[in-house]
């Protein structure tokens, strides 16, 4: 019999993806899923066979501790709650038969993003830094695990880490780049990417901060939908030896990887796809302008290695980001 799969975020961007890939690659799978308005519950369960809707948000805290214990395997993508996650692994945790000398097994995926690389504290220049490497999963990870809280994601990955372990439940942090092409999903189709493509139409000119030499390593939403229903099928659809291998909780954070880009590289294609002249540099204040987070969205990269999944055998198979960005009508960058 096919697992039954616990998934939150399934109305968004990442989470629509994920659960199609669910079905394209299980089509048999049992899904419950949380949604908030029962207009999309409506239509996901039209769309999906054997798929629950659960109508809740992410504060029903027991809603989603109940819906975690009939569950084989939960994915959450619902952002850096702390309280839900820690309500799903507590409703994991009634329902497994824990050995607290053991190595907990993989249960739970939660989303994060490689935001948490960034410090902040060093100047925002938009051009690359002399001798920056890419990021390892599993060269850095105690150093990508010990980040000072005030980063992005590194609050929400420790506690959901720490809670896991705490319950003896086996939770993996999968946190991909920069995310090309388009959702896979019936509701929502584009991300951020296609901000950025608006807003340069409507100044008419592509710009970057600096000389958008800074890098980000990026993942196509294929590859990313991909790799978390690989994850799953290493969790509960293998046999022991193979499941063994998957690291969980504190060697259990996973890069998503598909290749990297300069944000002038983005840039300059843009301009050209839009006919536009040369690519203009923009201060770090004109940034925060155009979006609150405009300095980080336009003005810092990190780069990585998913090297923990390339050990499992996964590799990504989307690897053109120019096609990404120009497919079903290309209404992004």
């Amino acid at each position: 019999m096919e697992p039954r799969i616990f998934i939150t975020g399934v109305t968004g961007f990442v989470g629509g993806t994920i659960l199609d890939r669910l079905y394209k690659h299980h089509p048999n799978i049992r899904v419950d899923a949380l949604i908030r308005k029962e207009t999309d519950a409506t239509q996901l369960a039209s769309t999906y066979p054997n798929l629950t809707p659960i109508i809740g948000t992410l504060a029903s805290l027991s809603l989603l501790k109940s819906a975690a214990a009939a569950a084989d395997f939960v994915i959450h993508v619902g952002g850096d709650n702390i309280p839900a996650v820690c309500a799903m692994m507590d409703g994991l945790a009634s329902s497994l038969s824990i050995n607290k000398g053991s190595s907990p097994s993989p249960r739970l995926i939660s989303l994060t993003g490689i935001r948490s690389l960034i410090d902040l504290s060093l100047p925002i220049t938009g051009v690359a830094r002399s001798g920056s490497r890419p990021w390892s999963d599993i060269a850095d990870l105690d150093t990508i695990l010990q980040f000072p809280k005030t980063r992005m994601h590194a609050e929400a990955d420790q506690a959901i880490l720490a809670h896991s372990a705490a319950q003896g439940v086996g939770t993996m942090l999968v946190s991909p780049g920069q995310l090309w092409g388009q959702g896979k999903g019936v509701l929502k189709k584009e991300s951020h990417s296609a901000f950025y493509y608006a807003t340069v139409k409507s100044r008419g000119r592509a710009f970057v901060i600096g000389d958008g030499s800074v890098p980000w390593s990026w993942s196509s939403t294929g590859d990313l939908g991909d790799a978390v229903v690989f994850l799953m099928e290493q969790a509960i659809m293998s046999g022991d030896e193979r499941r063994e291998q998957v690291g969980v909780n504190e060697q259990g954070y996973y890069f998503v990887r598909s290749g990297e880009v300069s944000l002038m590289e983005r840039a300059k294609f843009v301009s050209e796809r839009l006919g536009l002249g040369e690519v203009e540099s923009v201060s770090v204040e004109a940034a925060k302008e155009i979006h609150p987070f405009g300095h980080i969205m336009f003005g810092c990269g990190e780069t990585t290695r998913a090297d923990r999944l390339t050990k499992l055998g996964w590799a990504p198979k989307e690897l053109d980001w120019k096609a990404l960005m120009e497919e079903e009508g290309g209404q992004r960058a």
